[in-house]
């Protein structure tokens, strides 16, 4: 029991306001941290805290945050690393609308966050948090909460105070509830100003346990199951898991020569050193498949682009299997499972056994040709990142080698846009996070934060394109880093162009102007800045590499400050292909 859920019990300390029991109710939930961008509205908080200690209560600690986008990625990777959701609170409608673009992210990540806002005022005068300000007229808003209700799972603005604990208990369950997600509350600046009703009380813990996981139905496991065991080819694709799928799919995968491959990589669900891993697209088997599992992956394969094989049979399994938030998702589905992934994973491998499918013929003659496939096409695509580019060159290729060499196998990368990720070992459920296919851009500085903040003790590497690390908010990223004392190593690949932009372009129009054209509108990045002024403006280890001979010196420098305590930055001018090659 934590010190205000002792207080509480014994009636020694109690809340006054609706501001305090907001605080002290966050904190006795579970809520370690507030990341906070404020603006009028927060006055009552920030009161409360000022008071905190004469009040005897224990309160969320709250964190200076110089951006919206930051502050609500810093909880997303919090969550991330260590499985609490945490609170974001962002000033009435505008700090809403900035953070906006992380919710998103959260959103199609199911990840779990307390995201809070104030509201401008409700009266004009006679109360105390009354309007006093001409922006309190401009921020008005009909209906904040719908700037944000497609991509919340629930919302709510408070209009009695006394109710603010409860609210709090249900915001946290439902988001915690599968599938995961974020929600929001609006707080007008008169409610959190108010006292509380005499002989007000309030829980000791949660009065709304998380609901109970879906488990998947018995019978359409059993069907899973016979497709699995009548396929000569099966295949599992997935975008990544937790702990538990990371254990559950590894023995699954092993036990069964069933290829796992991860594409749009947002964590690790399979060790790239599994003999049954397949890379990051499902491709080079997909045309062959005769049986897939689509693991909880809003986006398996591109329809067009990679044909499936006629009469293929597709499993889907997911907390919401059929993406219930997405307007148009045509992927089959021949059984379609509702459950958590590792759930669903350890059933169907459980079915399976029951079957004898481990030492069947089949699945006998299957490992003895796909692990040396397997193994061969990992070598020649770890060989790409062997050698820099031509003429001195450094290929993206080359510095995600150099990189994961230096940083071990026990450092996490937040990666967003800065990586050839396939050149990357990873062997841990958290060595790796990447972003939602949301691709709201900005999201890995905040989140690289937010899994240091949970998880000193690792060395975390933010690697970012030189594209998403403008949009990160860098001054408000590396300020947190220095008021937190987080050490943090950030990787910018500077290639100075919008590649994302480029490639997509690219592949509509392939024989187009826009790629034969030496300098494609729109997507340009140059000028380019100099990115070690954004870590030392707060007193961090800035470098710039160009000569692939400097690269490795670099990145250990790099580490080592990190290791240390220290946040650095190594700015890598990489190459990318011409236009006319790509």
């Amino acid at each position: 029991m934590s010190a205000i859920q002792t207080s509480i019990t014994s009636g020694t300390a109690m809340p006054k306001t609706v501001a305090e029991a907001y605080l002290a109710g966050l904190r006795s939930r579970g809520v370690e941290w507030i990341f906070g961008n404020a603006g009028t509205d927060f006055a009552p908080v920030i009161e409360a805290i000022a008071s905190r200690e004469d009040d005897g209560l224990s309160m969320p600690t709250p964190v200076e945050i110089l951006h919206e986008t930051v502050a609500v990625a810093m909880a997303h990777g919090y969550y991330l690393v260590t499985g609490r959701p945490q609170c974001a609170m962002v000033h009435v409608n505008v700090g809403a609308a900035n953070g906006l673009m992380g919710i998103i992210n959260a959103c199609r990540g199911n990840v779990p966050i307390l995201f809070a806002s104030g509201r401008t005022p409700l009266t004009e005068d006679g109360r105390l948090g009354s309007r006093n300000a001409p922006i309190h007229w401009g921020q008005e808003m009909f209906d904040q909460g719908g700037m944000l209700r497609e991509f919340v799972k629930w919302d709510h603005e408070i209009r009695a105070g006394e109710q603010i604990v409860d609210l709090i208990d249900r915001g946290l369950a439902i988001s915690q509830a599968e599938p995961k997600g974020p929600v929001y509350l609006s707080l007008p600046r008169e409610v959190l100003a108010e006292r509380l009703p005499e002989g007000f009380t309030m829980a000791s813990a949660s009065t709304q346990s998380i609901p109970s996981a879906p488990h998947p139905d018995p019978e359409a496991i059993e069907r899973a199951a016979d497709i699995v065991a009548q396929a000569k080819h099966p295949l599992i694709i997935t975008s990544g898991g937790d702990d538990a799928l990371f254990e559950a799919l590894g023995a699954l995968a092993e036990r069964f020569a069933i290829p796992v491959t991860q594409f749009w990589r947002m964590s690790t669900a399979i060790s790239t050193r599994h003999p049954l891993y397949a890379g990051e697209t499902p491709r080079p088997l997909l045309a062959d498949a005769d049986a897939v599992i689509v693991l909880n992956t809003i986006v398996p394969w591109m329809p067009g682009r990679m044909p499936t094989a006629p009469g293929a049979k597709v499993i889907q399994i997911g907390a919401d299997p059929l993406f219930n938030g997405l307007p148009v998702r045509s992927f089959a589905g021949d059984v379609t499972v509702t459950a958590t992934p590792a759930t669903a994973v350890r059933a169907l491998a459980l079915a399976l056994e029951s079957r004898g499918l481990a030492e069947s013929p089949d699945t006998l003659a299957r490992r003895a040709v796909i692990v040396p496939r397997l193994a061969k096409r990992r070598q020649q695509e770890l060989a790409a990142g062997e050698e820099p580019g031509d003429g001195g060159t450094i290929t993206p290729e080359f510095m995600t080698r150099i990189l994961s060499e230096v940083i071990g196998e026990d450092a996490t990368i937040v990666n967003e846009l800065g990586l050839a990720t396939q050149q990357l070992e990873l062997t841990h459920s958290k060595s790796f996070f990447g972003p939602a296919t949301s691709g709201g851009l900005g999201w890995g500085g905040g989140a690289a934060l937010g899994i240091k903040l949970g998880a000193p003790e690792r060395l975390v590497v933010w690697a970012t394109g030189d594209g998403s690390y403008v949009f990160s908010n860098p001054a408000a990223c590396h300020h947190a880093a220095a008021s937190l004392g987080l050490g943090l190593l950030t990787v910018v690949a500077d290639n100075r162009v919008w590649n994302a932009v480029r490639r997509s372009t690219i592949a509509v129009y392939p024989q187009g102007a826009a790629a034969r054209t030496k300098k494609m509108p729109l997507s340009s990045l140059e000028p380019a800045p100099d990115y070690r002024k954004f870590v030392e403006a707060y007193g961090g280890h800035g470098e710039s590499v160009s000569s692939p001979d400097a690269l490795r010196g670099a990145l250990e420098r790099g580490v080592a400050l990190a290791r240390a305590g220290k946040q650095a930055l190594v700015a890598v001018h990489c190459s990318y292909p011409d236009a006319t090659n790509h």
